[in-house]
């Protein structure tokens, strides 16, 4: 009997001391969880100059760890602050959360767009003519505000021939020379802010378009409409439509292939050149009218002569005799 009593007792023992040392692995497993559900918060559009804050968080267990990429700079931090400097018209954003204990990582990212109401516009709708007057106005200066104007984001010297109004809104030129050609932009600065604006190309370049095909079509039948520009500069061509052309349609590059739905419409076509930094755009629209196709001329029919009914009717009349 009391070899049985020891028995129990040690079974009794052995199976506490077991579920004891079970539990600290199951507590450990259960504590570690995540990174699930990363993501960043903050606007989607940010003002250039202004400083914006950023919180990446996920679900996790323990506290995740997070690390940012800004720009190709790496921020360590569950939250980041911005200022740009309006060169871009957006930023990328992307954070990673990392668990300490499992090591593992989940990442997220969000595009952020750049608002930046500052930037460098000619006077006038004037183009820039070499031997001629011009001016540029830094659009977002004025009383008690520092502007300072770069020449490919450089500063450039002074020369007789340029004239800069009060604060340095306004820059102009009595007299173009090629050599003032370039890309033009200015720097605004307050005792808060600091902001780049976005620029203007400089250019005695010309922009013009045209588009090749026909005034009239018929209905059902495939035509071919193609955007033509002449630029001295760089430009790139659109096709714009006030009401999507009815029918078969497709485009490739500047080329137009469209075969018209049904007779009775009126289809503009438009196409725009513009080069966006030197702010110049041009457009021309082509007024196609869809006609009905013509109708195919009646079938022929063949009178047989009278000598051939005569060699036909003495047939028949052989052939009833015999």
């Amino acid at each position: 009997m009391a070899n049985h009593v020891k028995l129990f007792y040690t079974i009794l023992l052995f199976t506490i001391t077991g579920s004891a040392s079970s539990q600290p692995m199951s507590a450990a497993s259960s504590d570690t969880s995540g990174p699930h559900f990363t993501s960043i918060e903050g606007p989607r559009v940010i003002m250039a100059g202004v400083r914006t804050d950023f919180t990446c968080s996920a679900d996790c267990k323990p506290d995740c760890t997070y690390t940012w990429q800004v720009s190709g700079r790496e921020v360590e931090g569950e939250a980041v602050t911005l200022t740009v400097d309006g060169h871009r018209d957006s930023i990328e954003l992307e954070c990673t959360a990392t668990n300490p204990v499992s090591k593992d990582t989940q990442s997220t990212s969000k595009t952020v767009e750049i608002n930046n109401p500052v930037m460098v516009v000619p006077s006038t709708s004037s183009i820039p003519v070499e031997g001629k007057p011009f001016s540029m106005i830094c659009n977002g200066s004025g009383p008690g505000i520092t502007t300072t104007w770069l020449k490919g984001h450089e500063p450039f010297p002074a020369d007789p021939r340029m004239q800069f109004s009060e604060n340095n809104r306004t820059l102009t030129f009595s007299s173009l020379l090629p050599s003032d050609v370039g890309f033009y932009t200015c720097v605004v600065t307050n005792s808060t802010m600091k902001v780049a604006s976005r620029g203007y190309l400089l250019d005695f370049g010309t922009i013009s378009v045209d588009i090749q095909g026909p005034h009239t079509v018929m209905a059902g039948v495939e035509q071919n409409f193609t955007c033509v520009p002449d630029c001295s500069m760089d430009c790139s061509t659109l096709w714009t439509f006030q009401q999507f052309p009815q029918g078969n349609f497709k485009a490739r590059g500047t080329t137009i292939t469209w075969t018209p739905a049904r007779p009775g419409l009126v289809q503009n076509f438009t196409c725009v050149a513009e080069n966006k930094l030197a702010q110049r755009m041009i457009q021309v629209t082509l007024r196609v009218v869809v006609t009905v196709p013509p109708t195919p001329s009646g079938s022929v029919i063949e009178r047989p002569s009278i000598f051939l009914l005569f060699l036909v009717s003495l047939q028949l009349l052989f052939a009833l005799s015999a």
